[in-house]
């Protein structure tokens, strides 16, 4: 169930964003013990005359500097409450390193927000994660009795 949204600004090469997609869902899924398939990673990629960096948009700003000293990925994160505060650490740490290295941008400007879903405000299908998830956990103890 781990959602992870990565908001660019528009202009990297696609390589480097197809990677950032694959090692971002790596580190999910060893970092959080969560399966692949349960992964969603995605990345939005934003208009820079649309984001502002100091108060002005972001390709006036890019005419003073350069793009990696000025540009802040910001990613947005959600999971299930419940995780323990460890594992949030080591998963912001992660996704981080993957967006900097992957980027070239300093890994201090890169900002990444976990936002914790209750299980009865996330649903999967329509079904409420926690009436589908006692249903998961009730079929796995029948199959292994």
């Amino acid at each position: 169930m781990p959602v992870a949204n990565i908001n660019l600004l528009r202009g990297h090469p696609r390589d480097v964003l197809r990677r950032i997609l694959v090692e971002t869902s790596e580190v999910m899924a060893r970092v959080l013990g969560a399966p692949k398939d349960r992964l969603i990673v995605w990345i939005t990629e934003n208009d820079p005359d649309l984001w502002a960096i100091g108060g002005i948009p972001a390709t006036e700003a890019f005419a003073e500097a350069d793009r990696r000293s000025l540009e802040i990925p910001f990613v947005q994160m959600v999971m299930m409450e419940g995780r323990p505060k460890e594992q949030l650490h080591a998963v912001m740490a992660g996704i981080s390193e993957v967006v900097s290295r992957a980027t070239g941008i300093d890994i201090g400007r890169i900002r990444v927000h976990v936002a914790s879903a209750q299980p009865d405000t996330w649903s999967i299908g329509g079904v409420p994660a926690a009436v589908a998830r006692a249903a998961e956990l009730a079929a796995r103890a029948r199959a292994l009795a």
